[in-house]
């Protein structure tokens, strides 16, 4: 059975994404606010009636994506980049009304795993038992919380908790679930989710407007870019700890930084007392899309030291752009990207610093590295991807 709305003869779906608010205007757009609203930009073209439960910075993401015609139903909760304001949002979602969608009667598309997604799915689902809820899974921390790196104990211990907690809800109470990955589909099998409930799905990128962009700026003035939330699981002190041995080889070496996040004060800390302003440029959150790609653009390659990724949009990002990649050698990017990124032990700055300047050193390998990681990332244009997302949630009855 399909939703179709009574006033507007169109079939409805309502996107969930609580944590807005936090995201898009503080610490720039991240891969999965990215891949949400992409989706959504699919269902618009194609005419459905798309409502967004959000808070305030689901308004920033549609304005960034230009996606007009969406109708916002707005959770109005207080904005925080804390443990204990995710605590406090997430016990608001379970006990405060849900005005707007109360309703609602359609496709339910929960954004992502986390708690604070969830829970309106689940009260919604709870309201009208018509509903259909497509839960979207991008990644599990590890259940072993004490192995998290890069994070406090705590931290990792409330994250699992969250985390567990919202994929025991999404396995007895959504309709099918979307896991952004081969990785994370074998995760939520391994905790009981039915087989033919899970299909894995893609991130992709906008490869023709990417290419347009850098294809005019053939000038390199940053030798390396990062680009990420600016958080320690994110690697960012590794980032400035492998930049520092590259500069004692190359003194004139530019990094070039962007994106924020709470580490933020924390980096522009460590950059001055290591005397690093010289070397890295910090641009925070770049929000116009041909102002970051025409940095990247100028860049020779894109690193990545990163703890925890999933599918990492950036790296296709960096790809499209014609930049080889360096990155730790996490399974789930092994997986995605196969051998067309440049792969370093899992923590070690000193190999990763000597790839880069290896690489520095040759611009033939950089030149062929380029041409390969183009040809391998056509294929995750965001157009297909999209659209096979869209025939997969029109055929959950």
């Amino acid at each position: 059975m399909t939703y179709v709305s009574k006033k507007t003869k169109r079939k409805r779906i309502l996107f969930i994404s609580s944590s807005l608010s936090a995201g898009p205007m503080k610490t720039g757009i991240t891969g999965g606010e990215t891949r949400l609203a992409e989706i959504m930009r699919i269902f618009l073209k194609e005419n459905w009636e798309v409502h967004f439960l959000t808070n305030g910075g689901g308004e920033v993401l549609c304005k960034y994506f230009n996606l007009k015609g969406v109708i916002h139903h707005n959770l109005n909760f207080s904005e925080g980049n804390s443990r204990l304001w995710n605590i406090k949002l997430t016990l608001n979602l379970f006990f405060k009304p849900i005005k707007g969608p109360q309703a609602f009667e359609g496709y339910l598309y929960t954004a992502n795993e986390l708690l604070f997604d969830v829970i309106p799915a689940l009260r919604l689902k709870f309201v009208n038992k018509k509903n259909k809820w497509i839960a979207v899974a991008h990644w599990m921390p590890p259940l072993k919380f004490w192995q998290r790196k890069q994070s406090t104990l705590m931290n990792s211990f409330l994250f699992m908790l969250g985390e567990r907690l919202s994929v025991f809800l999404i396995k007895h109470f959504s309709d099918i679930t979307l896991a952004v990955s081969q990785s994370t589909r074998r995760q939520l099998l391994n905790v009981g989710l039915k087989r033919n409930k899970v299909i894995p799905v893609d991130c992709g990128v906008n490869y023709k407007e990417i290419v347009k962009i850098t294809k005019r700026n053939r000038r390199k003035k940053y030798e390396a870019v990062f680009m990420k939330r600016i958080q320690a699981v994110k690697g960012v002190f590794d980032l400035i700890e492998i930049w520092e041995q590259v500069v004692k080889l190359k003194p004139n070496a530019k990094l070039a930084i962007i994106g924020g996040g709470v580490d933020n004060q924390a980096v522009v800390n460590i950059i001055k007392e290591k005397k690093l302003e010289k070397n890295i440029v910090f641009f925070g959150p770049i929000f116009d899309f041909k102002k970051k790609f025409t940095v990247l653009s100028q860049s020779k390659l894109f690193i990545l030291p990163s703890y925890e990724e999933n599918w990492a949009i950036v790296i296709g990002e960096a790809m499209a752009a014609g930049l080889p990649v360096l990155a730790y050698d996490l399974p789930e990017l092994i997986e995605v990207w196969k051998d067309n990124f440049i792969q370093v032990p899992l923590g070690n700055t000193k190999i990763f610093a000597d790839k880069i300047i290896e690489l520095l050193d040759n611009p033939k390998e950089i030149d062929r590295m380029s041409k390969k990681s183009l040809e391998f990332v056509k294929k995750y244009d965001w157009e297909a991807i999209a659209k096979k997302e869209l025939e997969i949630i029109s055929s959950v009855r």
